[in-house]
């Protein structure tokens, strides 16, 4: 159900974390600076599993999060989505906003009981495709590497450029998303372009992420106007905490 906050059904009354399941390989991977290939299965203080649903329900237990975002790394490479992992997170319970290398409409259709969310990302389609998609569920990622835009010259490599383009597709939410700072734990660095963001399109819900290390950093990105903040690696290494 929609609310007053434009990225509802996020947790509200503090900083609002979503926790991250990258997915490869029917194993949650642990993230490191977008080298896909150097991923390795997730170590964490949380639970000692691998297996996608078992990670979700720990990330749910310490966060208290309703929604978990799910990367399935197989899809975005390699056009193979992983369903089975992709329900397994969803049989939690919690609300799944997940990234499937969607490139067309017609690729949600297997997933589409399952997710709550789509993020269609720059990096995997084109404007033109993306006017094809549910504006009231799908959630465009702005995908970075250090700064500039994925996704080549359909979309342009000016972030500012491309938000103000996905505001005239009818936007309703975007994600800043650093792939060169995923796992990282050197921080954001999206503020700026969030405070611009925000300023000149108030009514679009932003989600932030990429090298979030502690609650310091979560009240930073919330503090430049993001209405929630993925976090993975903070998490799963302990130096976060249950709360802010």
């Amino acid at each position: 159900m929609e609310t007053s906050n434009p990225a509802s059904g996020f947790p509200a009354g503090r900083p609002r974390i979503v926790p991250v399941i990258d997915l490869m390989g029917g194993r949650v991977v642990r993230a490191v600076g977008g080298r896909r290939s150097e991923y390795q299965p997730v170590r964490s203080v949380l639970t000692d599993s691998t297996e996608p649903g078992e990670v979700a329900r720990a990330l749910v237990a310490a966060t208290g999060a309703e929604c978990i975002y799910i990367a399935d790394l197989d899809a975005i490479v390699h056009q193979r989505p992983d369903p089975a992992g992709v329900r397994a997170v969803a049989a939690t319970g919690a609300i799944v906003i997940c990234d499937g290398g969607y490139r067309t409409v017609a690729d949600v259709a297997p997933s589409d009981a399952m997710v709550g969310r789509f993020v269609v990302a720059t990096e995997t389609t084109t404007p033109d495709a993306f006017r094809r998609f549910p504006v009231e569920r799908t959630v465009l990622s702005i995908d970075l590497f250090e700064g500039r835009v994925v996704g080549g010259a359909a979309w342009g490599h000016d972030a500012v450029g491309v938000t103000n383009r996905a505001a005239e597709l009818g936007v309703r939410r975007v994600i800043f998303l650093d792939l060169a700072r995923v796992g990282t734990g050197t921080g954001a660095g999206t503020e700026g372009l969030i405070v611009a963001c925000r300023r000149t399109h108030p009514h679009i819900g932003i989600i932030a992420g990429g090298g979030v290390r502690s609650w310091d950093d979560v009240q930073r990105l919330t503090d430049a106007g993001a209405d929630a903040v993925l976090v993975a690696s903070a998490l799963h290494d302990g130096t976060m905490g249950n709360k802010p």
